[in-house]
């Protein structure tokens, strides 16, 4: 009786069996190891966010920098539009001028640097001297920014700083040369009176005026200046 009582004593004081401790380590390995991997995934998951929402940065930033435009953006299929674009530089004569819109398009197969304009409008001394820089100059337009040139469509309507409006359905305003160009036919009205012709060309920072192509002008004698007095010899003639 003593010898089991002995026996079983020790066996109180001897580790558990290796059968009851190796499977809580093995489970205690397999949790660590879930663990590790699950971080590892989270990481790329985070990793792969950020380098995401850089690149789209990135793209806004190119798409809404290039050409001196500012303006809110949003992107339409292929193609990007702006709401209320700005545009800004100056002539040859260093003379600042601001181009802007309601709506600016840049279509995907456009050139470099073309955008196509919603009811723009031109802040301009050579154009604009005296006017309402709010006012629309017509119902489209495209504008080249690399060449600094600006093409209106559709009711075309602007005035030169030499008192002279006109109407058409198209001009070509070259903003480094203080130049405009129409091919449509044109109708304008000034201090010495109106004309109407095929095309017409603008230099010389308005003082100059050509037209072309069934020329038709009526002008208006000033009554306020003073008529010479006859000589007898024309009286008699």
């Amino acid at each position: 009786m003593t010898s089991l009582t002995a026996s079983s004593g020790r066996d109180a004081f001897e580790p558990a069996a290796s059968g009851r401790w190796e499977p809580r380590r093995a489970l205690a390995l397999s949790v660590a190891r879930k663990r590790t991997a699950f971080v590892r995934g989270m990481r790329l998951l985070f990793t792969a966010g950020a380098l995401s929402i850089a690149a789209l940065l990135v793209v806004q930033l190119v798409l809404g920098s290039s050409g001196n435009a500012t303006g809110e953006t949003e992107a339409v299929s292929a193609d990007v539009r702006m709401t209320n674009p700005r545009f800004t530089g100056r002539d040859e004569s260093l003379t600042p001028y601001v181009v802007t819109a309601d709506t600016a398009i840049r279509r995907r197969d456009a050139a470099d640097g073309v955008t196509e304009l919603e009811r723009p409008r031109l802040d301009y001394d050579f154009l604009e001297a005296g006017a309402d820089v709010s006012r629309v100059l017509a119902e489209s337009g495209r504008y080249d920014l690399p060449n600094r040139i600006l093409d209106l469509y559709s009711d075309v309507n602007f005035r030169t700083r030499a008192g002279y409006t006109f109407q058409s359905d198209h001009a070509r305003i070259f903003l480094r040369e203080e130049r405009v160009t129409g091919e449509e036919a044109v109708e304008g009205t000034g201090p010495m009176g109106t004309i109407r012709a095929d095309s017409y060309e603008i230099t010389d920072g308005g003082n100059r005026i050509i037209f072309s192509g069934n020329v038709r002008a009526r002008l208006i004698q000033d009554r306020t200046a003073p008529i010479p007095d006859a000589s007898p010899e024309e009286g008699n003639d």
